[in-house]
């Protein structure tokens, strides 16, 4: 048991320690990008960092009725890597 704890103690924060800074971060997400008419598209977005690599469509999309509301915050939908 000892033994245990001891590794979670020493190792755990080895694996958050990469020696690079955020800027070389890779990481992709799906996000949905509506355009003005309510009609959605889920994409692939690929990031360094901040930094946008690709976006590629993933198929899926949706259209939405005429009064509906996008009740995402403006900033985040603008925002594409964090």
């Amino acid at each position: 048991m000892l033994f245990v704890i001891l590794f979670f103690l020493v190792a755990t924060p080895l694996i958050y320690i990469s020696g690079k800074s955020g800027e070389d971060y890779f990481h992709s997400h799906t996000k949905a990008i509506c355009d003005g008419n309510n009609f959605c598209e889920d994409y692939e977005i690929q990031c360094n960092g901040k930094k946008v690599l690709s976006i590629n469509p993933t198929g899926f999309a949706v259209q939405f009725s005429e009064d509906w509301k996008d009740l995402r915050d403006e900033e985040i939908k603008k925002k594409l890597c964090e």
